[in-house]
């Protein structure tokens, strides 16, 4: 029975599933798909929450049984680190206390808006203003069980308290900035290979991973193509073979979708003061100076 000895646990929408699919191609890693079956808080979030998720210990394991002779198995679910006494209880119950643990930590600010834009853009639920999702969602969130812990758009920033309690429940964590992956990629990729003590090989980076950057400017199309509404029955029915109604798809989405617009200035400064506290606490924890996501 293989199990995963190499997990990055987050967070969101800080490139995790670019430095997924690099792993992947070292030989002597394996990296599951699909890349966050997030196994280790599924029972305890709730199904509802992450529809995709796997809560079969069976199904999980078989993730990993094309794993043959890897020095690393690993799996990137990336809601680990916004729940870290459920997924470090379980991770020690699952799989042990000696796997390599990989953080990748983007601006909050940043990161927040990223997530927002990113769960409007895939999620029909999702119907606020940025300001207005930023004020109601751990509300949303508590009153709501289908509600996905991917709208808890300021509390997936609070990284703090979550990297503090991987430090110190395990030996072996590796922190990355999502600064310095973006603009020091060799130098970073390097570090994280001298982490898991193997080789350095070349890495192509041609393929692009989970291109954000759009939002729609259309909501029928939206619903059309994300709701399981009468019109997307009719659409699967008139183009039964799922090749065309992808090229249809691709199509719509150029037509009905526009570059995202910038935060708003005032939100920008609101969400700085908001992570001040925990950037500075941050900054000492990991021996960064992160005063630049705050200036």
């Amino acid at each position: 029975m293989t199990l995963p000895n190499l997990l990055i646990v987050g967070a969101a929408k800080s490139g995790t599933t670019s430095l997924h699919n690099y792993l992947n191609q070292h030989p002597d890693i394996f990296m599951c798909k699909p890349k966050e079956p997030h196994f280790l808080i599924s029972k305890e979030i709730g199904i509802n929450r992450i529809p995709n998720a796997i809560n079969k210990k069976r199904q999980y394991i078989d993730l990993f049984k094309s794993a043959k002779n890897k020095k690393y198995v690993g799996e990137s679910s990336v809601l680990y680190l916004a729940y870290p006494n459920i997924s470090i209880k379980n991770i020690k119950k699952h799989l042990n206390d000696q796997v390599k643990i990989i953080i990748m930590l983007r601006n909050p600010v940043q990161r927040a808006y990223s997530g927002y834009q990113h769960v409007k853009r895939y999620n029909s639920v999702e119907n606020l203003s940025f300001d207005q999702a930023l004020k109601k969602s751990e509300f949303r969130y508590s009153n709501n069980s289908a509600i996905t812990p991917a709208s808890r758009y300021l509390e997936l920033g609070n990284y703090y308290k979550q990297v503090k309690l991987f430090k110190q429940k395990f030996e072996f964590v590796h922190v990355i900035i999502y600064d310095d992956y973006l603009n020091h990629f060799n130098i970073e990729m390097e570090k994280v290979f001298n982490f898991l003590n193997l080789n350095k090989v070349h890495i192509n980076t041609q393929t692009k991973h989970m291109v954000g950057g759009w939002e729609w400017n259309n909501l029928l199309f939206k619903k059309l193509l994300l709701e399981n509404s009468i019109l997307k029955k009719i659409f699967k029915n008139l183009i039964p073979k799922k090749r065309y109604r992808k090229y249809l798809r691709d199509f719509i989405l150029n037509m009905t979708t526009r570059s995202i617009q910038e935060m708003d200035p005032q939100t920008e400064n609101w969400l700085k003061n908001y992570y001040r506290d925990d950037i500075i606490k941050l900054s000492k924890l990991i021996n960064r100076n992160l005063n630049h996501w705050i200036s």
